[in-house]
């Protein structure tokens, strides 16, 4: 009997000490820093009127001409065989790519807006595009994937992603030569 609880004892302090560590692993954040991502949004707000001389006679408005929308920019070629390439959500939550991620989303962030003509028609809508960056930073493609209905959204999403470029370098270790980023933009 005696030898029964020795032998019990030991399990018994293994299972609880492995219980113990479980969950205090699970309090500890390995991600130094880096918050979860979160999709675009735009808020519809009033837009702050310009302002207008007062002695000008108003010019008779005519219906802006339909902009054609440029759903692909390609300036480089694909790169030689051989180099590795990756594509991930700017959403993404991967630990590899959260922090270049960041920044992209941030540098985006900046410069993005509601397109003037769309907030004015009450334009609303998600635009999702797939953006591909070169290992030195430089946009070599931006393509919408999945368009809002709205042309001025979606042509207003790719001259930010445009305006934007070129990002920072892809980190060397990555071993990338090329980052094929997905994106949603969400118009409301």
């Amino acid at each position: 009997m005696i030898s029964k609880k020795l032998f019990l004892w030991p399990i018994i302090i293994s299972v609880v000490g492995h219980v113990l560590l479980i969950t205090a692993g699970s309090m500890v954040d390995l991600r130094e820093n880096v918050r979860a991502a979160e999709l675009f949004w735009v808020q519809m707000t009033e837009p702050q009127p310009d302002p207008e001389p007062a002695a000008l006679p108003r010019p008779q408005t005519r219906p802006a001409p339909e902009k054609k929308i440029q759903p692909v920019r390609e300036t480089k070629s694909l790169p030689p065989e051989g180099l590795r390439e990756d594509t991930v959500d700017i959403g993404s939550v991967d630990v590899k790519y959260a922090a270049y991620l960041a920044q992209v989303k941030k540098k985006i962030q900046r410069l993005w807006k509601y397109p003037t003509e769309a907030y004015l028609r009450n334009e609303v809508g998600v635009v999702m595009i797939l953006m591909s960056i070169d290992a030195d930073g430089s946009l070599s493609q931006v393509m919408l994937t999945s368009s809002s209905g709205s042309p001025s959204l979606d042509q207003g999403t790719l001259d930010v992603i445009n305006t934007a470029a070129p990002f920072h370098p892809l980190p060397a270790q990555y071993n990338l030569s090329r980052l094929h980023i997905t994106a949603s933009f969400r118009y409301q």
